[in-house]
C-alpha cells in the first residue's frame, strides 16, 4: 500500500523537478540514482528483492521520459507508456550498480546507480508516436509521381481513383500511417489541386511549389514530394524469358508553412527478377519505397529532436502595424516574451510585417505570451496559428 501511494508523488516529482540528471548530448547515456521498493509477501524476500529492483528500473525510466516527453503528454498517454515503455524498463537500462539494499519487516528497499540508454528509449518513444505528439502531431501530405516499365509518361498520386495513386505513394502513405503520423486525405488534395488548376490529366502536380501550396491548403504542415521510376534490365540468362527490373525512388520532406527542407533521400532497389517487366517494376518500386520511407522517418525524427530540445523558428505575421512602430514592437517581443530568443525581418507590405521568430517553445506558447504580456500600449489579437506559423493583428490601446 505504501508503494501504491508513493508512486504518483514520485512520478510528479520526476516530471517537474528532474534536477539530478545531467544529459551531455542527445545520444549520451544518462546515469542517475534511484530507489526501488517492494512489499514482502508470505516471507518471500527474494521475490521482494526482484520486485524492488524492477521498481528502481522503472523509476529511472520514468525520470528520463519526464525530460524527453512533456508532462501533459506523459499524463495523457500514461496507459500507452505503461504498456510499451515502463513494462519493459529493464530493456532500456545499459548497466546498474546496487548501492544499498535494506530489508525491513514488511518490505525491501534497493538503491541503485542506473545508466539509461537514450538511444533505446528514444527508439521506443518514436515507435509509439510520442515524439510526434510533442511536436503537435503535424499533419503530413504525400504527393508522388511514378513511371513504371511500359508507361510512356509518369502519373501522379493525385489521379482520380485509388488505383491511380501508385505503388510508391501507397507504400509511403501506409508506412507513415503506421508510425502514428496524421495523414491528409488524398481525395482532399485531389479536389484542391483541381480547383487550383495545377493537376495534369495523369494526376501529376505542375511543380513543387504547387504541391506545397495544395498540401498546405489541405491542412498539412509537412509534405513529402517525390518521384519513382522503374527501368527494365536485361535477361537473367541468354535464353531465358525472365527479366530484371530496377527502380529509383527519391523524395523531399518540406515544411508546408515555411518551405524549410526537413529531409531528402534517394533509394535504389536491387534487381528484381520477373517474367513480366511491369510486375517486376512494381516490386522494385515497392522495395525502394520501403527503404525511402524508413530513411525519411529517421531524418524527420532527428530534425524534430533538434527542435524539441532547442529553439525553432516560428513565422510571425503581424497585420495592421505601422512602419514607424516596427522597431519598437520587435524590441518588445524580444525583451518581454520569455520564449523568444531573436527575431529576423522577412518583409513589410501594406501594413503587414513578417518575422522569423526564434523561440524555445511552440507557436501556441508564443501566441499565449503575446496575448498575456504587458507590451507598453500594444495589444495582439491572435487570428490563427499552425505548428510553425502565427498570424496576429496589432492593436494600440
Amino acid at each position: 500500500m505504501k508503494n501504491f501511494l508513493f508512486r504518483p508523488f514520485a512520478v510528479l516529482c520526476a516530471l517537474l523537478f528532474f534536477t539530478s540528471v545531467v544529459i551531455a548530448s542527445d545520444q549520451t547515456p544518462v546515469t542517475l540514482d534511484v530507489e526501488g521498493y517492494a512489499a514482502i509477501e508470505s516471507g518471500k524476500k527474494a521475490v521482494a528483492r526482484d520486485g524492488a529492483l524492477n521498481d528502481a528500473f522503472r523509476r529511472a525510466i520514468e525520470q528520463v521520459v519526464g525530460v524527453m516527453v512533456e508532462a501533459k503528454t506523459a499524463v495523457r498517454d500514461a496507459v500507452l507508456l505503461q504498456d510499451k515503455i515502463y513494462s519493459k524498463s529493464s530493456g532500456f537500462i545499459k548497466s546498474y550498480k546496487i548501492t544499498t539494499e535494506i530489508f525491513e519487516s514488511d518490505a525491501c528497499r534497493i538503491s541503485i546507480k542506473a545508466t539509461v540508454s537514450r538511444v533505446r528509449l528514444e527508439k521506443g518513444l518514436d515507435e509509439v508516436g510520442l515524439l510526434s505528439k510533442k511536436m503537435g502531431k503535424p499533419r503530413v501530405a504525400v504527393i508522388m509521381t511514378e513511371q513504371n516499365i511500359g508507361n510512356d509518361t509518369p502519373s501522379g498520386s493525385l489521379g482520380d481513383g485509388a488505383v491511380d495513386a501508385g505503388v510508391a505513394y501507397s507504400v509511403i502513405n501506409k508506412y507513415f500511417g503506421k508510425k502514428g503520423y496524421n495523414l491528409v486525405d488524398r481525395e482532399t488534395l485531389v479536389a484542391l489541386a483541381k480547383r487550383e488548376g495545377t493537376l495534369s490529366p495523369t494526376g501529376a502536380i505542375s511543380s513543387s511549389d504547387a504541391a506545397i501550396q495544395v498540401a498546405a491548403g489541405g491542412g498539412a504542415e509537412v509534405v513529402i514530394i517525390g518521384q519513382a521510376i522503374a527501368k527494365a534490365g536485361g535477361s537473367t540468362l541468354s535464353d531465358s524469358k525472365m527479366r530484371t527490373s530496377l527502380a529509383n525512388v527519391s523524395a523531399r520532406v518540406v515544411d508546408a508553412d515555411t518551405g524549410e527542407l526537413i529531409a531528402s533521400y534517394s533509394a535504389k532497389s536491387r534487381p528484381v527478377v520477373n517474367i513480366n517487366p511491369t510486375a517486376g517494376g512494381a516490386l522494385a518500386i515497392e522495395s525502394a519505397s520501403q527503404e525511402l520511407a524508413e530513411k525519411l522517418n529517421k531524418m524527420i525524427i532527428a530534425k524534430w529532436k533538434q527542435k524539441v530540445s532547442g529553439t525553432r523558428v516560428v513565422k510571425l505575421i503581424i497585420k495592421d502595424i505601422e512602419f514607424s512602430d516596427i522597431m519598437k514592437v520587435r524590441e518588445l517581443i524580444r525583451e518581454r516574451l520569455m520564449h523568444v530568443e531573436e527575431t529576423v525581418e522577412r518583409g513589410y507590405r501594406d501594413g503587414t510585417l513578417t518575422l522569423d521568430t526564434e523561440v524555445s517553445g511552440s507557436a501556441k506558447e508564443l501566441a499565449d505570451e503575446l496575448t498575456n504580456s504587458d507590451m507598453d500600449g500594444f495589444r495582439f489579437k491572435v487570428v490563427s496559428y499552425t505548428v510553425n506559423t502565427l498570424n496576429v493583428h496589432l492593436q494600440k490601446k
